[in-house]
């Protein structure tokens, strides 16, 4: 039988189960098996759903022939013993079970009983660059292959061959875990325990993924950044609804329909499209207090889909920065070792040019740096607002970089983490142009890309991996990826740049 497990932390047990019985379902059966007590409950008043198609053509219908309405039913099998509760899903109660749930517990099951060298699919998430989330399959016999800068948020898999009589041949690992026992639901207890007893076991692989955050106190500081975010012009909080979204083991992908956005004692608004900019507006035109901006919801209506809402926290992606944390699924998550331990390594095989010990430290701005005697006595070509090196047809000026010394181009910036971010996104778009040649007119020849940071900091920082950014660590290994994809060699240069002297 396919189980589709998620695991529930004792805390939040309860307001499962009140969110279990405000949706319309009841306890119809209880049973105690090797030690758990199960409750299975299941829509006893299934909700009717609208069709969408039917509203266009309501004309059509009439006294004989109403316009007709589903039914949809479904359930969930709740098993508790001691401080310990799985709950199996049946139909749509995915929806209800996941803001409830443990989100690591399916990927970590994967690590001790998935076979990393027979991987079937994958689902990631990048967090910088134009490819956010991503979906791979695979042909057969293919070992797990991460790239540094991706969250493994989801992996379908053979099961390890000591494991298969226990979980069936492959499973599918998500926020919960789906695999095919071949057990009669009078042996779902004893197949918990087994379950229970293998996540207690060390992993067979390491993962670069995220992990949820549940101190109550730094969930209270990340809600107030977020806030922040949402109540200021700029920004890079984004929706997740604008590509897919995951529910334990299953991609909700987004289709015709429209969104309402509602808040207690605030006016409803109806958006046939919603971007992060429409909830900003909504957010300002009303005048919400920033203690009402988290009680927003969103409800999703979508073509052949239940109409479902989520919390304003549960629909977005945003990340806070200096802290290495994400908002993902409505839940504050922590980047694991893992994840860094992949990102740093391939910083680490970016090629770094040492300064010349004039410019180890810094104490100019850059237009000042850029057309210094003593950039022109070391080689330097200076292309500072030189608009005229590479050529499109489009009306909008491209700044190609700032110097140029033999086969070497530079892109000069100075600032803290926080800025530096921008000449990454800057030389990230001139490669992105030079790979689609779209009204590229004049493409001067290369081999090297520099990106010369003047770092503001206190302390001299001589290598990347040691910046407490992990946004600037992710857009430099996204440049650089992009930079090898042309043939083109990326390279670091890294200078230390004193605060006296404001950047431009």
């Amino acid at each position: 039988m396919k189980l589709n497990v998620f695991s529930i932390p004792p805390a939040d047990v309860a307001s499962l189960k009140e969110k279990l019985t405000k949706s319309r379902m009841e306890v119809i059966k209880e049973v105690d098996q090797d030690g758990w007590h199960g409750e299975f409950y299941f829509s006893t008043q299934a909700a009717l759903v609208d069709i969408p198609w039917v509203e266009t053509y309501r004309s059509y219908f009439d006294s004989q022939n109403p316009p007709p309405r589903n039914k949809n039913y479904y359930a969930a099998f709740l098993f508790t013993r001691r401080s310990r509760c799985f709950a199996l899903s049946y139909g749509k109660s995915h929806f209800y079970l996941r803001p409830y749930c443990d989100y690591d517990f399916g990927v970590e099951l994967a690590k001790r009983i998935a076979n990393e060298f027979e991987i079937k699919q994958t689902s990631s998430r990048r967090f910088q660059g134009k490819r956010k989330k991503d979906i791979r399959s695979f042909a057969p016999n293919t070992r797990l292959d991460v790239e540094s800068g991706e969250s493994i948020d989801y992996l379908q898999a053979a099961i390890i061959q000591s494991r298969a009589g226990t979980f069936g041949a492959t499973g599918k690992f998500g926020t919960s875990a789906l695999v095919s026992p071949d057990i009669t639901p009078s042996a779902l207890g004893c197949f918990l325990s087994k379950v229970e007893a293998e996540v207690a076991t060390d992993p067979l692989f390491t993962l670069p993924r995220t992990l949820v955050i549940t101190e109550e106190s730094e969930i209270a500081r990340y809600d107030a950044k977020l806030i922040d975010e949402l109540t200021t012009p700029m920004g890079t909080t984004e929706f997740t609804h604008n590509s897919y979204d995951l529910y334990g083991v299953d991609f909700v992908f987004s289709t015709n329909g429209s969104f309402k956005l509602r808040c207690p004692g605030y006016p409803t608004e109806e958006f046939e499209e919603l971007d992060i900019q429409d909830l900003k507006e909504y957010i300002e035109a009303n005048g919400l207090s920033r203690g009402d901006v988290v009680r927003i919801k969103i409800v999703h209506q979508h073509e052949g889909r239940p109409r479902y809402t989520q919390e304003v926290k549960q629909a977005l992606d945003f990340i806070a920065d200096d802290d290495r944390v994400l908002l993902s699924n409505g839940r504050w998550m922590r980047f694991n070792q893992d994840y860094l331990q992949f990102l740093d390594e391939y910083l680490e095989s970016i090629l770094v040019e040492e300064p010349e010990p004039a410019f180890r430290r810094i104490t100019t701005t850059e237009p000042q740096f850029n057309q210094s005697a003593e950039i022109h006595q070391a080689g330097y070509e200076t292309a500072d607002k030189d608009f005229s090196i590479f050529r499109t047809r489009s009306s909008t000026p491209i700044e190609a970089w700032d110097l140029k010394k033999g086969s070497c181009v530079y892109a000069v910036k100075f600032g803290t983490a926080q800025k530096l971010g921008y000449v990454c996104d800057q030389a990230t778009a001139v490669l992105e142009l030079i790979r689609n040649r779209a009204g590229v007119t004049q493409v001067p020849g290369f081999q090297r890309y520099c990106l010369w940071l003047g770092y503001e900091s206190k302390a001299e920082l001589k290598d990347i991996t040691k910046s407490g950014s992990i946004i600037l660590k992710q857009k430099i290994e996204t440049w650089a990826r992009k930079a090898l994809e042309l043939g083109i060699e990326p390279m670091l240069k890294i200078s230390h740049k004193t605060a006296r002297a404001s950047s431009t």
